[in-house]
């Protein structure tokens, strides 16, 4: 068995605008909280689910940034195209890659120029 961790403090700075009675430490850990909150459960949860990269064996420290960006502008394109469409509500990331799949012509297009949606 391994040695439980000791306990750590760590510090964390950022920078508001608001004063000392619009933002006392409760709100700002409120507001920290819903940010990242936000972030996790929406970009890094779609990453996971549909690219399953909590799974990815690739360990390179080279490529992994690589691959990360490359999801995040495939994401990045998938809203883009997802606004455009007649009933956006219903078109999801792998919509988006099944239409790609077949045109993969028009996606590097997006990509070398002004993206202009169907």
């Amino acid at each position: 068995m391994g040695q439980a961790e000791k306990p750590r403090i760590e510090v964390v700075y950022g920078v508001t605008s608001l004063d000392g009675t619009q933002g006392p430490p409760e709100r700002l850990l409120a507001l920290i909280r819903q940010h990242w909150g936000a972030i996790e459960n929406g970009h890094h949860h779609r990453r996971d689910r549909t690219y399953r990269e909590d799974n990815s064996p690739v360990r390179d420290p080279n490529a992994t940034p690589s691959y990360a960006a490359l999801r995040a502008v495939a994401i990045f394109l998938a809203g883009q195209h997802k606004r455009a469409q007649r009933c956006p509500q219903n078109y999801h990331l792998p919509d988006f890659h099944r239409d790609v799949r077949f045109a993969i012509t028009k996606a590097i297009g997006w990509l070398t120029k002004a993206y202009v949606p169907p």
